[in-house]
């Protein structure tokens, strides 16, 4: 089997945190662990937060390239 280089390896270990973390998530939603956020108490920071990812993406992608 073919190793996975390190950049892949941490891809994969980020994939499956974030699906522990959704499915932890989904669980505690289903059984009301969670309190509710106040209606409009996030508006807007999906973009927000999006754009800030979409840019540091942008930044890394652009400092790791090699020549």
């Amino acid at each position: 089997m073919k190793q996975l280089s390190p950049s892949s390896r941490l891809a994969a270990i980020g994939f499956v945190w974030l699906a522990l973390f959704a499915l932890l998530f989904t669980i505690g939603d289903a059984l009301g662990v969670w309190p509710f956020p106040p209606m409009g108490g996030f508006a807007g920071s999906d973009l927000v937060a999006g754009l800030l990812f979409g840019v540091v993406l942008l930044v890394t992608l652009a400092v790791s390239r090699k020549p």
